[in-house]
């Protein structure tokens, strides 16, 4: 049987969850509510407190007599294909993200060493505050040090996200291989 699975949204109660991913209405439905609740909190034991409830956070969603899913439900192909090809995208994304912040860091660093280089800036900073030419030396100094550090974290984060990848591929391989025909 395939693997049902939902994405939390905003709900704060199991209650509500379950009304949200269980189309509960007509006789007995309290009872189907509650069965609803009971399912899902074995299927995941995380929803049997309120910290468990993380919105964009996945859920298996049991399959139930007498209850159908609602349009929230989604299948899960039975090798995994939907849940790797969700969990690649989602690393790509992660690391398109901490990559730009890479980016935008060094672009920063980047424009204070500009700034700092400029005639007009180095002769205000000099009339204010005598000292200044040490201070902006050794702040150069540091901001230099920096992108080097920065440029080297982002060469690792690149490898380790590509091979979180690669993992995830091979994880997919040998699920196909291994999942019944």
């Amino acid at each position: 049987m395939p693997t049902k699975i939902a994405t939390l949204g905003r709900e704060r109660t199991i209650a509500t969850l379950a009304r949200r991913l269980y189309r509960i209405e007509g006789r007995g439905s309290t009872d189907l509510q509650h069965r609803a609740e009971a399912a899902l909190i074995a299927a995941n034991p995380r929803l049997s407190s309120a910290g468990g409830f993380h919105a964009g956070r996945r859920i298996v969603v049991p399959t139930l007599s007498g209850l159908t899913h609602t349009e929230d439900v989604s299948t899960a192909d039975a090798d995994g294909k939907g849940l790797m090809g969700e969990t690649a995208l989602r690393l790509q994304a992660l690391g398109s993200q901490i990559e730009d912040s890479f980016s935008r860091a060094s672009e920063t660093r980047r424009e204070a060493l500009k700034h700092m280089d400029n005639t007009k800036f180095v002769t205000e900073a000099r009339a204010a505050l005598p000292e200044s030419t040490t201070l902006l030396s050794r702040t150069k100094e540091r901001l230099s040090r920096e992108d080097e550090q920065v440029e080297a974290k982002s060469k690792v984060f690149r490898q380790a996200v590509s091979a979180a990848l690669e993992g995830v591929k091979a994880l997919d391989e040998l699920s196909r291989r291994t999942s019944p025909k």
